[in-house]
C-alpha cells in the first residue's frame, strides 16, 4: 500500500503513502525482509513493485523510500542489521 512504480518503472511512495503522510500519521512498517530472496521477485510485501525488484539490494531502496518519501517512523524487520546500516549510513536516529 506505501510504495508504487513511477512512470520510468522507479519506486516511489504510493498516493495512499502520500495522503497518509499529509495528513500527519505516524507511519511503522511490517516487515521489511519476509519475503525473502528479492532476486526473485519478492512475494506478496513487495507486490506493488515487483517489476523493480530483481535483487536483493533492493531492499536498501525499498529502505529509503519508505524512509525518505514515505516518512515512515518506524520499520519492523527480520534483520535488523539492515535497518541499524542504513540509519547508521544516513545519520538517522
Amino acid at each position: 500500500m506505501l510504495l508504487a512504480l513511477d512512470p520510468n518503472g522507479q519506486i516511489v511512495a504510493s498516493e495512499y503513502a502520500k495522503a497518509a503522510k499529509a495528513a500527519g500519521l505516524d507511519l511503522i512498517v511490517w516487515s521489511l525482509e519476509r519475503d525473502g530472496p528479492l532476486n526473485k521477485g519478492g512475494g506478496f510485501f513487495h507486490s506493488s513493485v515487483r517489476k523493480a525488484i530483481d535483487r536483493d539490494g533492493d531492499t536498501l531502496t525499498v529502505l529509503d523510500v519508505l524512509a525518505q518519501q514515505v516518512g515512515v517512523r518506524g520499520v519492523f524487520s527480520d534483520w535488523p542489521a539492515t535497518t541499524t546500516f542504513y540509519a547508521s549510513c544516513t545519520g538517522m536516529k
